[in-house]
């Protein structure tokens, strides 16, 4: 072996060593994990089925946890999260494959945990996925506090990358043959670096992670698969343990699918912006602002909710804002940034004719 291969093999535990490889292969790995976690959840699923005791019962409570990670990942609040974390990343200058994995699988590490405790039949966790419980309110308070501070914060963030934008389009107002450079939307000044300093440390993949993971303390989809699993247990009297894991895993398999497939058409998106700026500068403001608006609107949600629960503030603006109803929010969104980018591609294809 090689020196250089050595050394080539210990930069890759490093985030820059990772950062460093090309962008194909990033994006190989971040679908490959995906995919083991689709192989894993399917072999204990099988496991179940060939234990011969009710295989038609755990391949429809699968089914079922599959197709709630699926519709989970996106969650309003999921694609607000991985949007505005991908165009932070662009804005700074990286192209990071797997920040919706990243932050899936954060999110799916207390799912995994949480379902391998339920099917040990650990009191205390029951306990946390009680609604009711203290502890149960502690870890919400903790997850929402989490989620709705970062999503403010980086909306924030991407609000330079905006204002930037919105300085150069009234320079091109102007001077309609500006010589633009590629880096005309990098923020700059005083104000962008205020803007951008409480997530400066937010600058790898796996700094997602950890905010996923908090992000999922509330055990909004936990307690899901915590009902599943418990479900499946009474069901499958005499069934292998082991292949009860399959639900947790199913789930999650379904979400980082999801969520990693999000995190790669948002990066496309955002990607393209950064690409001749002067042409299209009308569509950055437009994805950058409806990704800002969006993680405002998460953020303000989440200061709703906790003002709602925990001062017993009901009328006004708190209420307004918790009996919203967000349950189709996320396709919505993933909706309209895929119609803007579609629009956008075919005004840029005419432009060239």
């Amino acid at each position: 072996m090689s020196a250089a291969t050595t050394v080539n093999r210990h930069t890759l535990l490093t985030s820059s060593g990772r950062a460093a490889l090309p962008f194909r292969r990033r994006v190989g790995a971040a679908l490959a994990v995906v995919v083991v976690l689709h192989l894993v959840g399917l072999s204990l699923l099988t496991l179940g089925v060939v234990s011969g005791t009710a295989g038609a019962v755990t391949v429809a409570l699968a089914a079922t946890a599959y197709l709630r990670g699926l519709v989970h990942a996106f969650d309003f609040d999921h694609v607000a999260m991985i949007d505005n974390s991908t165009r932070k990343f662009v804005a700074e200058g990286r192209s990071p494959a797997s920040v919706g994995l990243a932050f899936s699988l954060g999110h799916s590490t207390v799912v995994i945990l949480t379902g391998i405790l339920v099917i040990a039949g650990a009191g205390f966790i029951r306990t946390a996925l009680d609604d009711s419980s203290g502890a149960a309110h502690v870890l919400g308070v903790i997850g929402v506090s989490v989620s709705g501070l970062y999503l403010v914060l980086v909306a924030v963030a991407n609000l330079a990358t905006f204002t930037q934008a919105w300085k150069l389009r009234g320079a091109l107002r102007r001077d309609p043959h500006l010589v633009v450079p590629p880096d005309a939307l990098t923020p700059r000044g005083p104000a962008a670096m205020l803007m951008t300093a409480p997530l400066r440390r937010i600058r790898h993949p796996w700094h997602v992670y950890v905010i996923g993971f908090l992000f999922s303390l509330g055990f909004d989809t936990s307690s899901q698969i915590g009902v599943l699993v418990l479900t499946a247990g009474a069901a499958l009297a005499g069934a292998p343990l082991v292949s009860l894991l399959c639900l947790p895993l199913l789930f999650t398999a379904a979400m980082t699918l999801g969520d990693t497939v999000n995190g790669l058409v948002m990066l496309k998106m955002y990607t393209a912006a950064q690409e001749d700026p002067a042409r299209k500068v009308t569509y950055n403001l437009l994805v950058t602002g409806v990704g800002i608006a969006s993680g405002l609107l998460v953020g303000a949600l989440a200061a709703a909710a906790l003002l709602s629960e925990e001062l017993g503030i009901s009328g006004g603006l708190v209420g307004a804002l918790t009996s919203l109803e967000t349950e189709h929010a996320g396709f919505v969104l993933a909706g309209l940034f895929a119609v803007v980018f579609a629009v956008s591609a075919v005004a840029w294809k005419r432009a060239r004719a």
